[in-house]
């Protein structure tokens, strides 16, 4: 059985942000090479052309990630590392990471050789996954970490 966790809860939503955003990016800068004058507010459309466009790679590419759990092949997938999954049976270490005020951060897993992945999620599909992965493998360790 197949369980996949997105990185949101509308991830058709956030699909088309992605889509919206750097097309309003490529409109915004043809609008400037249009009006391409020395104004002051040409320049700032440039800006906001260039600054959408990068904030809508790193959207779609944190928001719409997703987390893929297959019980019957015994494997955990990030969408992002597809080539390189990690063995429910051999995971060692399920460690919440979070910053010195207690605020979750990610989920690094680690198994009994050299394989990790560290998951840039929410706190309750956290939460989730490793409940799943404890149920396959109750031999993990849970653990808590505090950074700056």
């Amino acid at each position: 059985m197949k369980t996949v966790y997105y990185n949101t809860e509308h991830p058709k939503r956030v699909k088309w942000l992605t889509i919206l955003l750097p097309t309003l990016a490529i409109l915004a800068f043809v609008l400037y090479l249009i009006f391409a004058q020395n104004d002051d507010w040409t320049s700032t459309l440039l800006n906001l052309a260039i600054y959408t466009s990068i904030f809508s790679f790193f959207f779609y590419d944190i928001k719409l990630s997703t987390i893929t759990i297959d019980e019957e092949e015994d494997t955990l997938t990030d969408s992002r590392l597809k080539q390189y999954p990690l063995k429910l049976s051999k995971l060692k270490t399920a460690m919440y990471k979070e910053n010195k005020k207690g605020k979750f951060r990610s989920l690094f897993l680690h198994d009994t050789g050299v394989g990790f992945m560290d998951l840039k999620i929410t706190k309750e599909n956290a939460d989730k996954i490793v409940a799943q992965i404890l149920k396959n493998n109750p031999a993990v360790e849970v653990q808590h970490a505090n950074y700056i």
